[in-house]
């Protein structure tokens, strides 16, 4: 599989997402008064995962889910804050949370003066951008695709085919997603017709009702094997 166009997701992928949104949760709710425990933080993650797992599935909007998360969290918490403005505060918290995995930088420096390159992204189009914009990585992106914008979300494949369209590519055999979520990222492939790529650092096992994936790498440089 030898591949000169690359679709990548962002967080989890590229960017340590969690690390990002323990800080960002942490310094929204130190705005209000209100610090957060270990315990907190990983009960607003749940929450999180869980909503956007409805998004996947089409079952809410990210317009929705990005309030909706903070109702949940403030309520189980017995908070009487502003879910909405906690909401927004987070979300200014977050782009500035740009935290690259390792190897990121690199592999998109790499990749790029061989192919072409595209960040396809379920993300918030402030944060996406202001990471993107911190991190050193602009000058090797092609092409920043971003579900808020496009009104899609991954696992549909129309995101997919609209980075395709602005990398200019018409055959999609020359292309392939990589990313950490095999609901989100490797369906989003399958569905487009590309070649998934599953990074996964972890080792985790893929259930046997994982989408069809076409190589798994451990670490982001072993992708250049396939450039």
């Amino acid at each position: 599989m030898r591949k000169s166009v690359w679709l990548l997701d962002a967080d989890m992928t590229l960017f340590d997402f969690e690390k990002a949104e323990r800080f960002a949760l942490r310094g929204a709710c130190a705005r209000f008064g209100v610090e957060i425990s270990a315990r907190e933080n990983e009960m607003y993650h749940e929450i999180n995962e869980a909503l956007w797992r409805r998004l996947e599935r089409g079952e809410t909007t990210q317009g929705a889910l990005q309030v909706e998360r903070f109702v949940t969290f403030t309520r189980a918490l017995g908070l009487a804050l502003d879910a909405r403005a906690l909401a927004a505060a987070f979300v200014r918290e977050l782009g500035e949370g740009c935290y690259l995995l390792p190897q990121a930088l690199s592999l998109l420096q790499n990749l790029h003066r061989r192919c072409r390159v595209a960040i396809v992204t379920n993300g918030i189009t402030a944060v996406q951008k202001r990471r993107l914009q911190l991190s050193g990585l602009s000058p090797y992106v092609d092409a920043l695709v971003i579900s808020e914008e496009e009104g899609v979300a991954k696992p549909d494949p129309r995101l997919l085919e609209r980075a395709l369209e602005r990398l200019g590519c018409a055959e999609k055999a020359e292309a392939a997603m990589v990313g950490d979520s095999l609901t989100s990222d490797m369906a989003a492939a399958a569905r487009a017709g590309l070649d998934g790529v599953w990074y996964n650092p972890k080792g985790r096992a893929r259930p046997a009702d994982a989408p069809p994936i076409a190589a798994e790498i451990r670490q982001l440089h072993d992708l250049m094997r396939y450039v």
